[in-house]
């Protein structure tokens, strides 16, 4: 048994939980400190696979890093991986979507209530001596009045329902990939957009969802609603939701994720009215950092090793070209 993994830019501070989950393995583990771009061929050509987090790895490195078996991505979305480049190459792309559903679920569900409740409005109207200007707040209706709808009912999206509705009078959802569970009604996105009074994003960045948020969705949306997005930032125009939020189109949105990381200090997001915003920690706890971190170096170093290796986003692919 034996291998190298390299990590690239892990913003964790060390690599002592990878190296301690890949020692069983007899894969060594090295850190690159921090290196992305063209840099990652200097450090990273050596390697039988790399761990990234926030780099991009597109076609033109995987192309000059032949040696590589495997990339492994912190976290679920591997938006940041030209995955085709990797399977005609024969690399494995490996992810950890079971990471942090509780504590994304959360998230997801923390922002709703405040949102719907205006807590950060009423905070705003104390702030600026207005304590008994609670009319500032109005229309707010009860939950058990509202219908929720989930784009995507996969892991953290079944767990938002289970969190979140019994608070709603009705949910219903959109995955054309999944049934939805028990007394959740299957609708069509459009649909939904349209009836749902709270919409909770809970769906991978591709193609055919980028920007699926955009401004003529939006304006299929109630007044009264609110928009939350905890899954990739891409799938949201934000301009467009900048604009919405400043006409009144929507009521309000909590985004935990952005198209650009950190955002520009002229981003028109960062002016909207009603907006809850916070800077992609929906996935954080100490033991959903530990287990991102774990898992990862296990089910890389494992695959290195010929030994089955949990969430191969690319294994079907991968399957397909050794059978021709």
């Amino acid at each position: 048994m034996s291998g190298r993994l390299v990590v690239l830019d892990a913003s964790f501070g060390d690599i002592t939980v990878e190296a301690a989950a890949a020692a069983p393995f007899g894969v060594t583990v090295e850190d690159a400190g921090g290196v992305s771009g063209s840099s990652v061929i200097d450090a990273a050509a050596h390697a039988d696979g790399v761990l990234v987090q926030y780099g991009t790895i597109g076609a033109e490195v995987i192309e000059r890093c032949p040696g590589w078996r495997v990339i492994g991505r912190y976290g679920v979305g591997v938006d940041n991986v030209d995955i085709a480049a990797a399977t005609s190459r024969g690399i494995a792309v490996i992810n950890v979507p079971d990471y942090c559903v509780e504590e994304v679920a959360t998230h997801a569900a923390a922002l709703v209530l405040a949102g719907t409740r205006k807590l950060a409005q009423s905070r705003e109207l104390i702030d600026a001596g207005r304590w008994g200007e609670w009319p500032e707040l109005r229309p707010m209706q009860p939950l058990s009045a509202c219908v929720l709808g989930l784009v995507g009912v996969g892991r953290i999206g079944a767990e938002v329902i289970r969190l979140l509705g019994p608070f709603f009078g009705s949910v219903i959802a959109h995955d054309p990939a999944r049934t939805p569970p028990p007394g959740v009604e299957a609708v069509g996105l459009d649909g939904l957009f349209a009836r749902a009074d709270v919409v909770s994003l809970h769906c991978p960045l591709t193609p055919e969802t980028r920007a699926l948020v955009d401004a003529a969705r939006l304006a299929s949306m109630k007044p009264s609603a609110f928009l939350v997005n905890v899954s990739r930032g891409g799938l949201v125009d934000t301009v467009a939701l900048a604009h919405a939020l400043r006409d009144g189109t929507i009521a309000g949105a909590g985004l935990d994720v952005l198209p650009q990381e950190p955002p520009r200090s002229d981003d028109p997001l960062l002016g909207a009215p009603n907006l809850l915003l916070t800077n992609h920690s929906a996935w954080y706890s100490e033991a959903a950092l530990n287990a991102c971190r774990r898992l990862l170096a296990e089910r890389c170093s494992a695959y290195l090793n010929g030994e089955p290796a949990a969430t191969v986003v690319n294994a079907r692919e991968l399957a397909a070209a050794l059978a021709l």
